[in-house]
């Protein structure tokens, strides 16, 4: 069983404004990227994107102005539930939602999924904040989780989702107060979906060589939080061979699997295929 990566459309804006160092007004493309978990009890998806909906209607919702702030480009064909039928999947296969934050580009998409649990860290709902998305708040099947469980891959806090150590919550908190990054046991190593963690890896790779952009400055709730954060997931690569995968790093997006046939395989699935 693999895990594979799609993007929901693209998102935009200037150098001067999203990249650390970054000058003029030259137009940085970036990705929207959400992760294809497929568990034997269905899929587990970690962000959403847009919803059907938004991507048949942006300038209805979220409407003409927030779309050009973001510089969204989107399809009707760019919904995670309709990229999934493309896949070879049902959007009714989708058992699990985890959100990294409750940003709208990241998980107004849970309505596509009404049969799904959605995750989230209690503090991302605790601390009120205009931008928290209403879909997540409204998700039927809610699944609201204290970051109480042991240190894990550099991180401090954790919570382990099913109970099998196969998925697990990593406190990622900065960019929001419950912002989680979210590790996903492979054969080789771990994978870790980092959210808006960081935006690009060079964020935090070249953490103590660049300044913070505008956007960090502006979008960021607690910016030393964050900068903790980007010294985690460079221990997070280095120390324990971990992948991490950033939401919007378009250069980053391009290198992964993006199909189930491409997938990087879950830890135990090689050990069963020699087996079976």
């Amino acid at each position: 069983m693999p895990v594979f990566f799609r993007t929901v459309g693209t998102l935009g804006g200037p150098s001067f404004f999203l990249e650390r160092g970054g000058r003029g007004l030259r137009a940085v493309p970036l990705s929207l990227t959400v992760a294809v978990v497929e568990r034997p009890a269905g899929l587990c998806v970690i962000d959403t994107g847009w919803s059907r909906a938004q991507c048949a209607f942006p300038h209805d919702d979220p409407g003409t102005l927030h779309a050009a702030f973001l510089g969204m480009r989107v399809k009707p064909e760019d919904a995670l539930a309709s990229q999934l039928l493309s896949c070879g999947f049902d959007p009714g296969d989708v058992r699990d939602v985890i959100a990294t934050h409750s940003h709208r580009d990241h998980v107004d998409g849970v309505v596509d999924f009404p049969k799904a649990t959605v995750h989230v860290t209690d503090t991302e709902l605790r601390v009120p904040r205009p931008a928290v998305s209403k879909a997540l708040t409204r998700a039927g099947k809610l699944a609201v989780h204290a970051l109480q469980g042991p240190a894990a891959l550099g991180f401090l806090r954790t919570h382990d989702v099913f109970g099998d150590g196969s998925v697990l919550l990593l406190d990622a908190a900065g960019h929001t107060p419950g912002s989680a990054a979210v590790a996903v046991a492979l054969d080789e190593g771990w994978m870790i979906h980092a959210g808006d963690a960081a935006m690009f890896a060079r964020d935090y790779r070249d953490d103590e060589a660049l300044p913070p952009s505008p956007y960090m400055r502006v979008m960021g709730w607690d910016m030393a939080r964050q900068r903790e954060g980007f010294a985690r997931l460079r221990a997070a690569e280095r120390d324990h061979n971990a992948r991490v995968v950033t939401s919007h790093d378009r250069a980053g997006f391009d290198a992964l699997p993006h199909t189930k046939e491409e997938g990087w395989t879950l830890r135990g699935e090689k050990k069963k295929r020699r087996k079976g």
